[in-house]
């Protein structure tokens, strides 16, 4: 829900939290202990420590992701937590709820013009935008790392809480809502506990019971001080006649309030503290809640009388205020705040979410999709018929690059839905702002559907000829783990439309065959370098829509093949730095020393880079070509072909549907 203003103000109330510093014990201290390493739980919100650890590494998303680095950096902050002791329990979120549709659409246009700013304007520093592949190598290091991690029905926010609240823990998160939920031991913001290179952790807490002592309010009220102030649930045309009756109120800085350069306080900070002093005058919630109504009613009639109730600019749809409204919507928003034992339990074999695709919720399904292996996307396809192409960085003034996928993910559709559906609604940017478009589903019996996959009815060989029936054929010649990576950048190469350059698939199988400690110390580079080419930024985007296109692809027929490992395919920052330093490159040992450079082998590059070539060889523009003394270089047509000048030279992209 988030609370509105809530976060600044507790930045200012050092007295509402509590400081805890650990290091890894030494043999001496387990010994004293009895033999027995120290374990301290975590409740841990998925999404808030996988938005934290990318963007406070300061990992570059304009160039489409650095996921080896950032799965390094996931690594070490997990590893150094472990070290300490701590015992992590990840839950993340789930399927997609059509009420949160408005929310979700709301934040995918304001990505539209994050991405635009990020690509094209002067004033680009400090925008983000989460790459679509992230959460997959995220995901990856945590399995890696044995570190439990389930998918809830919906949001996780009141799961981590009820999960913290049941075994004794504390809840981690980014969320405001964390602040009023009770927590008996305690609340750490994500970006508070911190694992430094020393291999020692901090951690900082909320007390929930020192806030409230503070402000002179029982704990009990806290939910409804949330709801007062200002919520998802109480809209601001039903709140503000409260707000403007105590907009004179006196009231006193709690002892100990600390302002960054002794600042004076916010015209919200001594909002939250009025509304506070308020309910903090009554006995029960009840009667405070009718007291807010009744101060606001009379507020609001005041206002009418007067003429100053209109609806302003902007407003003339608002929520007309009524007493019995703001009581409701009071009393629901105090209800969100209660975390009920029951959803400690609800990551278990049953759900509440329901399909009408002959696979079922069975137990198998269930299970799948709490572990991971039928990601959150596919799940909402089997509940709600719905799939999310998130907003990534690409040319929003050139058509979406998700539809160049899109037969790979109808094939998908085909496979989970098994005929109980004809289509499938796919969110998806068109043009400046997110829309909807109904994508046919193939019938029933185009792919191997879920419930025989499951069922053990479908052998791995039918799925795997299913899978690369839709992709393509894997390359032959590649290393064994990029077999299902050739083929989706086969597939990449025969659908963009128009033909590719051989330095943009050089920079791409570059990036595949980098040595990894070398590719995991890479300096991260967050911001946009001065040389991005929009046009190489759309075509990799398109790369990685087909990469989680596949994967989604490949979860639906129950992997067949092993899923990709995305630290290991794609590294978008070295790809199109390689790109830039080699488009124009006319040297005969340019390309070899560049390889040299980046601690890439030549031979297997070479070899890998021709395998793909000699499959895509009608699509691509360029050559790369054996030295006579050994070595490589590009060959008699450059890295971008002498008729570079020709109509189909990184054209436009092919829509949805048109032929390879």
């Amino acid at each position: 829900m988030g609370v509105r203003g809530l976060t600044a103000f507790l930045d200012k109330c050092p007295f509402a939290w509590e400081k805890l510093a650990l290091k890894p014990q030494t043999p001496e201290e387990v010994e004293a202990a009895g033999g027995k390493s120290r374990i301290i739980k975590l409740a841990v919100d998925g999404y808030a420590l996988l938005y934290h650890l990318y963007f406070a590494g300061n990992f570059n998303c304009v160039c489409g992701g650095q996921y080896a680095q950032f799965a390094e950096h996931v690594k070490l902050y997990v590893q150094t937590l472990q070290k300490c002791g701590f015992s992590l329990f990840v839950v993340m979120d789930g399927a997609i709820n059509p009420a949160k549709e408005a929310t979700m659409i709301t934040r995918e246009n304001d990505l539209i013009k994050t991405v635009r700013q990020l690509t094209y304007s002067d004033k680009y520093l400090g925008k983000k935008v989460l790459p679509i592949l992230a959460k997959q190598a995220f995901i990856d290091v945590l399995a890696d790392l044995k570190v439990k991690v389930a998918h809830a029905d919906a949001e996780s926010d009141v799961i981590v809480g009820a999960l913290a609240r049941a075994n004794g823990c504390c809840a981690v998160s980014k969320d405001s809502d964390f602040f009023v939920f009770e927590l008996p031991f305690g609340y750490i913001p994500i970006d508070n506990l911190e694992a430094s290179r020393t291999g020692a952790v901090t951690a900082t807490r909320f007390s929930r019971a020192k806030f409230c002592a503070a402000l002179k309010l029982k704990e009990p009220f806290l939910p409804l001080l949330a709801s007062a102030v200002g919520n998802d649930y109480v809209s601001s045309s039903l709140i503000r006649p409260l707000h403007v009756a105590l907009g004179e109120v006196d009231v006193t800085l709690p002892q100990g309030w600390q302002a960054p350069d002794g600042k004076e306080p916010s015209v919200r900070d001594l909002l939250i503290l009025r509304v506070a002093n308020l309910i903090a005058q009554h006995e029960t919630v009840e009667a405070a809640v009718k007291a807010i109504v009744a101060l606001a009613k009379a507020q609001h009639e005041a206002d009418v009388a007067a003429g100053t109730e209109a609806a302003r600019e902007g407003e003339e749809d608002k929520e007309e205020f009524t007493a019995e409204k703001l009581a409701e919507a009071l009393t629901v928003s105090v209800a969100q705040y209660a975390l009920n034992p029951k959803h400690a339990q609800s990551l278990g074999a049953t759900t509440e979410l329901t399909t009408k695709a002959p696979c079922g919720m069975s137990p198998q399904i269930v299970g799948a999709f709490r572990d991971g292996k039928l990601d959150r996307q596919l799940a909402n396809v089997l509940v709600f018929n719905s799939y999310w192409c998130h907003v990534l960085v690409e040319d929003v003034d050139a058509d979406c690059v998700w539809s160049v996928a899109r037969p790979i993910r109808a094939a998908a559709y085909a496979a989970l839905l098994e005929g109980s559906a004809g289509e499938v609604t796919e969110y998806a940017r068109s043009g400046l702002k997110l829309e909807t478009s109904q994508v046919p589903v193939g019938p029933k019996g185009s792919m191997p559907g879920l419930s025989a996959s499951i069922a053990g009815k479908s052998s791995v060989e039918e799925r795997t000829k299913a899978l690369y029936g839709v992709l393509g054929e894997p390359v032959k010649g590649v290393p064994e783990h990029l077999e299902l990576a050739s083929a989706c950048v086969k597939y990449w190469v025969q659908n963009l439309g128009g033909t590719t350059t051989a330095v943009e698939l050089a920079a791409v199988v570059a990036a595949m065959m980098q040595k990894k400690e070398d590719q995991a110390m890479r300096l991260s580079k967050e911001a946009r370098p001065p040389w991005l080419n929009m046009k190489v930024v759309h075509k990799f985007a398109a790369l990685q829509v087909v990469l989680a296109s596949a994967h989604t692809l490949n979860q639906a027929l129950v992997s067949p093949v092993a899923p990709l490992k995305i630290a290991d395919v794609i590294d978008g920052e070295f790809s199109h730095r390689f790109h830039h330093l080699q488009f124009r490159a006319k040297g005969m040992g340019s390309l070899s020393d560049q390889l040299r450079k980046d601690g890439i082998e030549w031979e297997p590059f070479y070899k890998c880079y021709s395998a793909i070539a000699a499959s895509v060889s009608t699509y691509l523009r360029g050559s790369i070509t054996d030295q006579m003394d050994g070595g490589i270089m590009w060959g008699p047509t450059g890295p971008e072909g002498k008729d570079e000048a020709r109509d189909d030279a990184g054209g436009p992209m092919k829509k949805t549907g048109q032929a390879a």
